[in-house]
């Protein structure tokens, strides 16, 4: 799918009040979308199917959630590197705060 529009995609918006839901529902089966132009705003709305639709939102989700995986492994994927022995122990019923605040105090020693 494209972001321009053939002249047999667009419609006047005051088209609309004489098309009928057969004659759209048809010319929706030709065209993947149509544009819809209003004289005061230019072309500023479209028209398509509702499942082309519903699988553009959902393809445009899995988008985003690889974007942003990508940018944490990026900012924090070293994190995965660490060995075992440089990790540290959380004492059992501190919280992560208690224990940073802690280890603060002790100038980052347990």
């Amino acid at each position: 799918m494209t972001t321009t529009f053939s002249p047999e995609e667009i419609i006047q918006a005051n088209q609309l009040r004489s098309l009928s839901q057969r004659e759209l529902q048809k010319t929706l089966e030709v065209h993947e979308k149509l544009g819809v132009y209003f004289s005061n705003n230019g072309l500023s709305v479209v028209v398509m199917q509702y499942q082309r639709y519903k699988e553009l939102v959902e393809r445009l989700e899995a988008v985003e959630e690889e974007l942003e995986n990508i940018e944490l492994e990026r900012e924090f994927g070293h994190r995965t590197n660490t060995p075992a022995e440089h990790w540290i122990e959380q004492p059992e019923g501190m919280s992560t705060l208690e224990m940073y605040r802690h280890r603060q105090q002790n100038g980052g020693k347990e």
